[in-house]
């Protein structure tokens, strides 16, 4: 049996880490910082490791909504989006992930580039 990639970076454990730190460079980016304005970041971050977990071969705990419903409203741009995926790359290669596996990562989050910019 094939090891996930979820199980060979630690789990849970690991991948709250990777999207805490994720997290903090988006919030220090003047540019993606005023689209959580006002939002749950603790909840944001569980949802979004969880959303990563199932995407990475990981228990499926994710309980989201529509990704285009969720993200209609924010009229985000293409630019930001490129800009999450950069800091989400750079968070994932300080933690060790191996390249390949970083371009695995990027791969599926750009398959939701339809579903997430609405500018």
């Amino acid at each position: 049996m094939t090891e996930s990639m979820f199980d060979k970076y630690g789990g849970f454990r690991t991948f709250t880490e990777i999207v805490s730190v994720f997290y903090q460079k988006v919030l220090d980016s003047d540019e993606l910082a005023p689209y959580f304005e006002g939002v749950n970041m603790e909840n944001l971050m569980a949802h979004q490791t969880n959303f990563l977990a199932k995407a990475l071969g990981g228990p499926d705990k994710y309980e989201g909504v529509d990704l285009k419903r969720a993200h209609s409203r924010f009229n985000i741009k293409e630019s930001h989006f490129i800009e999450v995926a950069e800091l989400l790359e750079e968070s994932l290669d300080e933690a060790g992930v191996e390249d390949s596996d970083i371009e695995t990562i990027i791969s599926l989050i750009a398959g939701l580039k339809d579903e997430i910019i609405s500018a």
